[in-house]
């Protein structure tokens, strides 16, 4: 059961508290078609890496187990909780992070429930504002009815019953935030060079500014959360500074991949569309 209580909470997340939503998550359909259970990534995998100023965005996965069973018993798990520890400030993510799922039902007040013998899903979202490498703290409390190894769990259960069986708190999931990029006038004029979005998060128009060493064609990638091309523009560039106008009136909230790409050269950021 041990094993069980420790797959189970991958759940760290972070959000930018400046008026985002939090995005769409979905579940991965090669953890769900697997025999495995918890959460993914996992622990060994761990979270991607940020970057100050830079939205972040991480998806997870998690699968709660119908049952454990420690003869004679058997347990029928309702629900997991995961909440900050006492005396711990928002899971000690880094700063401007938060934890949430885009699953109204999750979500209850400073906690976030997963119902037994259920998928689902959340992000790690936001904004980071100071670089460090930051290791996570999430208490995990599991909830379950104990009953005859003979019994039968429901195969919904009801996620307000159940007693708790156990209290963990998790301390190895580590986020990285590295520092922000060099500003543009910082670099030399003989590279090419993305510089982030702004206003970034946005509601309808932003500026991309870019550099390059000459004439030649530019091209604007822009990818949603599930790598799915959702515009793209191409542009004959001067030699210096040049700039794409992206207007994104309509898309749907949540973070999205942009790409320029100037002769054999691609450039790679992220960007965060608040409600328009």
């Amino acid at each position: 059961m041990k094993k069980i209580y420790f797959s189970l909470l991958a759940m760290a997340g972070s959000f930018a508290m400046i008026s985002q939503t939090v995005p769409t998550c979905s579940l991965d359909a090669a953890f769900i078609a697997s025999n495995k259970v918890g959460v993914w990534p996992d622990s060994a995998t761990n979270f991607v890496s940020g970057t100050v100023g830079v939205p972040y965005v991480q998806n997870l996965t998690v699968k709660v187990p119908k049952d454990t069973v420690q003869n004679p018993v058997r347990i029928c798990f309702t629900r997991f909780e995961v909440s900050s520890p006492s005396g711990v400030t928002n899971y000690d993510l880094p700063p401007g992070l938060m934890l949430s799922s885009s699953t109204a039902s999750v979500v209850s007040g400073s906690k976030l429930i997963f119902a037994g013998n259920a998928n689902n899903c959340g992000s790690i979202y936001g904004t980071p504002t100071a670089a460090g490498t930051y290791t996570l703290q999430l208490k995990v409390d599991a909830f379950g009815n104990p009953g005859l190894v003979s019994s039968t769990c429901p195969s919904s259960p009801n996620v307000s019953t159940g007693s708790n069986i156990t209290t963990q708190t998790l301390k190895y999931y580590i986020i990285k935030i590295n520092p922000a990029p060099v500003g543009l006038k910082e670099l030399s004029k003989d590279k090419f060079s993305v510089m982030q979005n702004e206003p970034n998060p946005f509601s309808g128009s932003t500026k991309i500014k870019y550099y390059v060493e000459d004439q030649d064609a530019a091209t604007l990638t822009v990818y949603n959360a599930l790598g799915a091309v959702v515009y793209q523009e191409s542009a004959k560039t001067a030699a210096g500074d040049n700039a794409f106008d992206l207007n994104a009136t309509g898309w749907a909230p949540g973070v999205y991949i942009y790409t320029v790409k100037y002769k054999n050269q691609v450039n790679t950021r992220r960007l965060m569309v608040s409600h328009n």
